[in-house]
């Protein structure tokens, strides 16, 4: 047995490069996060200090970029959590810098004098976390072009 072996959870997501090819595979979480109680989520992978991600593919295991890829859709399932909905709810139209339109929601969880979805996009984030109806999208920064709400 190998005891370097480091337990971990393996979580479905589709990646979109910023040359918009799209790459579907399997990311691999923490069993425990230290910002939450609970395991790790892909939207703490991918704002955390790590520049690149191991990706499990059908071509094999691939470290990605961070600032490379444009966005990551995870099924709602194992990602979603009450906490994440907490605060004001949005309805936002985004457009992507690959000229993609999305439908989707997000929360904005801030004091009361910053709660707008400027607030929010205005945050430190690598990385914005939308809701879709049975994903949740994690959106770079550098990759959203436009919202309106």
């Amino acid at each position: 047995m190998d005891e370097r072996k480091i337990s971990k959870e393996v979580r479905q997501i589709l990646l979109t490069l910023d040359d918009g090819q799209e790459i579907r595979g399997e990311v691999f979480l923490n069993l425990h996060d230290i910002h939450h109680a609970g395991p790790q989520r892909v939207g703490d992978l991918l704002n955390g200090t790590d520049q690149f991600i191991p990706v499990r593919t059908a071509e094999g295991t691939r470290l990605y970029h961070l600032r490379h890829l444009a966005a990551a859709l995870v099924p709602a399932g194992g990602e979603r959590d009450e906490l994440m909905t907490l605060g004001e709810r949005y309805g936002v139209h985004l457009t992507t810098l690959h000229r993609r339109e999305v439908e989707c929601e997000l929360f904005v969880n801030l004091p009361p004098e910053a709660c707008r979805v400027k607030d929010y996009l205005n945050q430190p984030l690598r990385f914005f976390r939308f809701f879709l109806p049975e994903h949740v999208l994690y959106l770079n920064r550098d990759y959203l072009l436009a919202v309106r709400d």
